[in-house]
């Protein structure tokens, strides 16, 4: 025996195509803001004592081998004291995806002397997307094909 669509059928699959439509709208928005929201590098440090320092100046390069520029326009100031630390992040803005960049940290002392710490060199590779992008916008493109595959099924049963 035949199913014979109703009025509450008919209405129940138009819904779930329309709910699948959004959840696909949805995972294109998120694709969408993942490829044009701009990239950042958070660099973050430590000190354990800070005796006599003033401040700290960041450097980035995209080579390990050298050719740093300063990012921080500004002296990052001293937190610590000469009995405690401090912590420190600094967030770098002028980075593209894909590419590798190197960082080394700079400590100035009150009294002008520069220590500067090439063997602490940081690296970090800037994604193209982020991991939660990629997971978000499976996500909602499965459940978003789900409901639109459902609500075709049933509308045509």
């Amino acid at each position: 025996m035949d199913a014979i669509p109703t009025r509450a059928n008919a209405r129940s699959s138009s819904l779930m195509v329309m709910m699948g439509i959004f959840w696909l709208l949805l995972a294109g928005a998120l694709l969408f803001y993942q490829l044009t929201n701009p990239v950042t590098v958070k660099v973050e440090w430590e000190t354990a004592t800070e005796l006599d320092t003033a401040g700290f100046y960041l450097f980035r390069s995209q080579s390990p081998d050298g050719g740093y520029e300063q990012v921080n326009d500004a002296m990052i100031d001293s937190q610590g004291s000469a009995v405690s630390g401090a912590s420190y992040s600094y967030v770098d803005r002028d980075v593209e995806p894909g590419k590798t960049y190197y960082y080394v940290l700079e400590e100035v002392q009150t009294n002008a002397a520069v220590n500067r710490y090439d063997e602490d060199m940081f690296s970090y590779t800037v994604p193209r997307v982020t991991w939660w992008a990629v997971v978000l916008t499976t996500i909602t493109s499965l459940v978003g094909l789900a409901l639109l595959v459902s609500g075709l099924r049933e509308g045509s049963v």
